[in-house]
């Protein structure tokens, strides 16, 4: 070929070895002529480069399957002895068969973190993607890696814009994303980091794989990671589990409505009317919530009456509706567990995380002493799912050590259900307990369980009777409850030095204590009604000697009585103790005393009168005692009545009696006390109009008949020995209207029948023979 510029060189369609000519390499005397092959230079170039997928065949557009060509990529990097074999930028199907990462050989996406949500919770463009088979896996063998990409189920399309498309979205989860070796037990010390894994119904898998490590891995998918058979440490950092592909998109997160109407379906199912039409079809799963007065809160799978009526499936209905409720779809609900652990020794869970699985972490049989640091769990508080939990020790599982982090907004934050053979207690260090979720936050059924230096907002903690122990150390319970399943089990639960407790114990666990609320308030114990309202409190007043005060509560019972034997079907009398005890008593000594107490003008507390016993004598065999009431009189309380060892009666001041005794067995009727006679005002009744004379009015006292008055009496209404004194001061005779006598004046001996002006006669209705004849007599200032 003749010499020609390299521009001028036509351009080669392929190259060989043969295209490649001899050159001359130095110059001078130590110039050589050499020859290369294109083989020997590429190879030359390529001896430290990563292995890429590309080279071996990989499309990467999304649709074709890539899986043999990746996996032959895997296998040259193997047959090197090792190296890092590379996606790209790019995404990746992978539909005929698993991808085996085999030992020391990395698959590596872009190099990059693809972290977790993205804008309107679209994932159709992250770089760096396998698009996988939810029959296929990628496997990953000893001291294999996988790093740095995306693992996407096949058919996950764009994000869903109703509630319809985010339950359709949900039922397609399915197959497992990664799986840590093949179970033989010889594949161990497996690196797994910085994925998004989404759409699988398993994230990732690993049985008999020892020291596995998996860190900064995000994930939506109905499980999360499931561990067993791994018994040298495992090592779990970093990992979030969240609804990336349902969150916080409108309309689709949550869908609900309201509810109109609660009815019984015919067939003791509870039917519910929503306000509005409910998108739903039978077989969805929906929450139910703020339901009142039928029990139909819960978590049911539903069956379509009409556009806007449900039946809950497996629901009873009793009671009546209420008010109030909604039915809500939420998308961001996933059915299965965030972490599963059975038969691990020692698995190490570090800052991780789940929200909106039914369980968090479920702690199995087999599960040892497995370490949390700072994790947590959050869920949907308003629909208070009764079937979540957020951590479940169960099983055989023993002495899990949780330490820091929260488990929050769960039906039941920890339930502690283990019935291992060595009953290893369960703790629980600095971590926040609660989140007014719709069952007991703390549950001990069976096994042990230990909370230190925990909160616990609001949460009910309970004791089953099959539970070894339950202890609360250094804890904020200020607004805890606690239960047993007998009284017996609640007195079995260790209280210890908790923050403000209101039921505490001595130092020397000998006493229970009711502590102070301030540095000025005593305890305080409030008491609710059967509506769940404080009605009642039994507190501690101020001051160095502060009394015991038992008051109905303000506003909800500020005039509550108290009842000593209500309800208790005795038999003998109660009897209320009040006790001197003094080891140098004294004679008159005030040994129990009642005090009636109550603001005076300026609102200052005063005892208006007292009540109380008094030992008048303490010689042994000798003793003698009396009681005392004492009333106030301006600024003093005084003695006013005693009764005496022996039964006498001291009065201080004098006896005021009723104004008209008639009761036969009232005091003074023989018009004396003591031999002393009583000094008596006659009560005066005054009249001016027609008045009939009646036993209770007019019995006994001294009528004046002023201007205008007329009288009559009755026989029927005065009686056998009614007598009374009558003024006329009408001016002019008074005549008497007689009903019910033998005659129709009144008798006289001188024949007289009025009384006369400004006179003063006596009325005295009597029978001379028990019945028969009926005389009214007239006596005094009487006219014809």
């Amino acid at each position: 070929m003749a010499d020609a510029r390299i521009s001028e060189l036509p351009v080669a369609s392929a190259l060989a070895a043969a295209d490649i000519t001899p050159f001359v390499q130095g110059s001078g005397s130590a110039a050589q002529t050499r020859r290369a092959t294109f083989a020997q230079i590429t190879a030359g170039v390529h001896a430290e480069r990563m292995f890429h997928v590309r080279d071996y065949g990989a499309v990467g557009n999304s649709t074709t399957d890539d899986a043999a060509a990746i996996q032959a990529a895997i296998n040259a990097a193997s047959a090197a002895g090792g190296g890092t074999v590379r996606l790209g930028p790019r995404r990746y199907r992978v539909v005929a068969s698993d991808i085996t990462v085999l030992e020391n050989v990395c698959l590596e996406g872009p190099t990059t973190f693809p972290g977790g949500q993205r804008a309107a919770a679209d994932y159709r463009g992250i770089p760096g993607t396998l698009i996988i088979d939810p029959a296929r896996t990628v496997r990953v063998m000893r001291a294999a890696t996988l790093r740095a990409m995306t693992l996407s189920r096949d058919g996950l399309g764009a994000p869903p814009t109703n509630l319809r498309a985010g339950v359709t979205l949900r039922a397609a989860f399915a197959g497992t994303a990664i799986t840590i070796g093949d179970g033989s037990g010889t594949q161990h010390d497996v690196l797994v980091e910085d994925l998004l894994i989404l759409g699988f119904n398993l994230a990732i898998r690993s049985d008999n794989s020892q020291r596995l490590s998996v860190r900064r891995v995000r994930g939506d998918n109905q499980n999360g990671i499931y561990l067993t058979r791994t018994y040298d440490i495992t090592r779990i950092h970093e990992v979030h589990f969240w609804p990336f592909l349902t969150g916080n998109i409108s309309n689709v997160s949550l869908a609900q409505a309201g509810v109109a109407g609660v009815a019984n379906n015919g067939s003791g199912l509870v039917r519910v009317t929503c306000s509005a039409a409910h998108g739903l079809v039978t077989g969805d799963l929906v929450n139910t919530y703020g339901i009142s007065g039928v029990p139909a809160n819960g978590l049911f799978v539903v069956t379509v009456v009409d556009g806007t009526r449900v039946d809950l499936q497996g629901s009873t209905f009793s009671g009546t509706w209420t008010g109030g409720g909604n039915v809500a779809v939420w998308n961001n609900r996933r059915t299965g567990t965030a972490f599963r652990v059975e038969d691990s020794d020692v698995a190490e869970f570090v800052s991780c995380f789940a929200y909106g699985y039914r369980t968090g972490f479920d702690l199995g049989n087999g599960a040892q002493s497995i370490q949390l640091s700072n994790c947590s769990v959050d869920d949907l508080l308003s629909l208070k799912d009764p079937t979540t939990v957020g951590a479940l020790i169960q099983g055989t599982a023993f002495r899990t050590k949780w330490v820091g982090g929260f488990i929050s907004s769960m039906s039941t934050a920890i339930r502690v259900n283990s019935s291992a053979p060595n009953q290893g207690d369960n703790q629980f260090v600095g971590v926040m307990v609660g989140g007014d979720g719709a069952g007991r936050a703390v549950e001990v059924l069976d096994g042990g369980l230990t909370l230190v230096a925990c909160d616990l907002p609001a949460a009910r903690v309970f004791m089953a009777s099959a539970g070894d122990s339950l202890s609360v150390v250094a804890s904020d319970t200020r607004s805890a409850t606690f239960q047993g399943q007998t009284n017996a089990d609640l007195s079995r639960i260790v209280l210890v030095g908790n923050r403000l407790q209101a039921l505490g114990s001595s130092a020397d666990q000998e006493r229970a204590l009711l502590r102070r609320r301030s540095a000025t308030l005593g305890g305080e114990l409030d008491i609710e009604n059967q509506d769940g309202t404080v009605t009642y409190s039994l507190s501690v007043g101020s001051g160095a000697a502060a009394p015991l005060e038992i008051a109905g509560d303000n506003p909800n019972n500020p005039n509550g009585g108290v009842v000593f034997g209500a309800g208790a079907g005795m038999t003998a009398p109660m009897t209320v103790t009040l006790r001197r005890r003094s080891t140098a008593p004294a004679a008159n000594d005030a040994v129990g005393r009642l005090a009636f107490n109550g603001n005076n003008t300026t609102g200052t507390e005063t005892s208006f009168a007292r009540a109380g016993g008094v030992s008048e004598a303490v010689t042994a065999g000798a003793e003698a005692g009396a009681f005392v009431v004492e009333t106030r009189n301006g600024g003093t309380l005084a003695e006013r009545f005693r009764v005496g060892p022996t039964g006498t009666v001291t009065l201080t001041g004098p006896l005021v009696l009723p104004a008209d005794p008639t009761t036969a067995n009232q005091a003074a009727s023989k018009g004396y006390v003591d031999g002393q006679f009583t000094s008596r005002r006659l009560p005066v009744v005054g009249l001016s109009a027609a008045t009939p004379l009646t036993l209770a009015a007019h019995h006994a006292r001294i009528v004046s008949a002023n201007a205008g008055a007329t009288l009559s009496i009755d026989w029927t209404a005065t009686g056998d020995g009614f007598t009374c004194l009558v003024v006329n001061r009408t001016g002019a005779d008074l005549a008497v209207t007689m009903t019910g006598f033998t005659g129709t004046t009144p008798t006289n001996p001188d024949g007289l029948t009025r009384i006369r002006p400004d006179g003063l006669a006596t009325l005295l209705a009597f029978s001379p023979d028990g019945g028969t004849t009926r005389l009214l007599l007239l006596s005094g200032a009487a006219a014809p």
